[in-house]
């Protein structure tokens, strides 16, 4: 049994809603299409066909696209911070080889390895996914000298194949 004690904040909130967003085709697709703008801008300047300031409208345009996402799910993150106590109140995550219990507020609720589904990383934070759009949010500093063994039995009871970790 291997417990972790999590304190949420904004900013490791933050970093995995990015994670989450950009890791699906829609969140690429946005990127692209930022980018695609900007090129489409700077291509159709170079031939003649727009003069600057129609050149700055496009580059304006790219960076909406580009921003608009990162800029919304930081303020999502901050109202959740300040709304949801899932995130606002410390947790306790207790992985035992019966699953995974989450003791927050004085209630305890209990999440069979069936029912997890995959675990992924992020620069700061790993994901262990319960369900297609809900994951349990660890920082990777909470897991101190315990990582390992953590990872270890993660990966005994759901596969190797449905952990992916990057640095």
């Amino acid at each position: 049994m291997e417990k972790i004690k999590v304190q949420m904040t904004k900013e490791l909130l933050f970093d995995f809603l990015l994670y989450h967003t950009y890791s699906k085709a829609s969140g690429f697709l946005v990127n692209m299409l930022g980018l695609g703008v900007a090129a489409v801008g700077g291509v159709m300047q170079a031939t003649g066909q727009i003069e600057t300031g129609q050149l700055v409208l496009y580059l304006l345009a790219a960076a909406a696209f580009l921003l608009y996402t990162p800029l919304l799910l930081r303020r999502r993150a901050k109202k959740q911070m300040e709304t949801n106590p899932e995130y606002r109140d410390p947790r306790e995550y207790i992985f035992s080889e019966n699953g995974i219990c989450i003791v927050q507020n004085g209630e305890e609720t209990v999440y069979d390895w069936s029912r997890i589904e995959r675990t992924v990383t992020t620069p700061k934070t790993i994901g262990i996914y319960y369900g297609k759009e809900h994951a349990f949010i660890i920082p990777k500093t909470a897991f101190g000298d315990r990582f390992v063994p953590v990872m270890q039995m993660v990966v005994r009871h759901i596969g190797l194949n449905k952990v992916r970790l990057t640095q």
